[in-house]
């Protein structure tokens, strides 16, 4: 039977499917849209499968918030080729993954809502490659608070940051050097990766597994035995410093720390800046 234009141009809306794929899965229905419209889903489901195993370590990260602007989601969703995540097609299905994070709540990329899911496979056999949302990060502000988001994409959607600072006062939201100071710092979490704010929320595991090494390395140096523990002490200093935002060198002015630097632009700023949480991705890493 003939199948028309108009047909073949719904059911491309609808599943997302090319035209060749549409036009035979309407002859093989019959012309009816609705049995297409499941054998198209059956059967990209079916192929999901196989390319699920694919790597997927381009795409894209992006943010998103809510209206109110008291909540805010940052996600990355992974594709096989950076060909397909520069397409509009690709970028539209990640603010709306992004979209439906935010909406509902999602906490975690390990715990996808049925209906993420579901448009993930869909998606994977739209584009015919391999699609990940590999991480997902969300921030609702504490009610009494008085705090403000910021964010930051690096690199067309490579790198993204999202910061949580805390005001001592309103007037602080609208004051030019908060706004300059939150855009520093968010810049300085891209370009130095930290690990957390400070030595007293830094990841216990992470802390423990480089005190290892380090202990390992100085009794290997051959250094006497009553200076290893000194030495190793040292060395975990160095570590956070190196890795906890407020302990690291602020990069546009190394004589000082991100520490330092706060509490000069909250000195300008009329009111202390802390900084309450962060999240960084960085495309393809685990």
């Amino acid at each position: 039977m003939a199948i028309s234009a108009q047909s073949v141009k719904e059911l491309r809306e609808k599943t997302g499917a090319g035209i060749m794929d549409c036009k035979k899965a309407l002859a093989e229905m019959n012309g009816d849209l609705d049995k297409a419209i499941k054998h198209l889903r059956e059967k990209g489901l079916a192929e999901a499968k196989k390319r699920s195993g694919r790597e997927a370590k381009e795409g894209i990260i992006t943010v998103l918030y809510s209206e109110d602007r008291n909540t805010v989601c940052m996600v990355e969703v992974n594709c096989e080729t950076d060909f397909v995540s520069r397409t509009d097609e690709y970028k539209d299905f990640v603010q709306s993954i992004a979209r439906s994070v935010l909406d509902r709540g999602v906490t975690d990329a390990q715990d996808l809502p049925e209906e993420i899911n579901t448009r993930v496979k869909e998606a994977i056999a739209s584009f015919g490659e391999n699609i990940l949302v590999r991480k997902v990060a969300r921030f609702t502000k504490s009610a009494g608070e008085k705090s403000v988001f910021q964010s930051y994409i690096h690199l067309n959607g490579r790198v993204g940051v999202i910061v949580e600072f805390l005001l001592e006062n309103d007037s602080q939201k609208e004051n030019e050097h908060f706004g300059e100071a939150a855009k520093n710092i968010a810049l300085q979490i891209a370009s130095m990766g930290p690990l957390a704010v400070s030595k007293d929320d830094f990841p216990h595991d992470v802390l423990e597994e480089q005190k290892n090494i380090f202990e390992k390395q100085a009794k290997e140096s051959g250094k006497p035995e009553n200076i290893l523990e000194k030495i190793v002490n040292g060395k975990i200093q160095k570590f956070l410093s190196e890795f906890t935002l407020e302990g690291q060198k602020y990069v546009k002015n190394s004589d000082i720390t991100v520490k330092k630097y706060l509490e000069e632009a909250g000195q300008k700023a009329q009111g202390k800046i802390e900084i309450k949480r962060f999240a960084r991705f960085k495309l393809g890493e685990e």
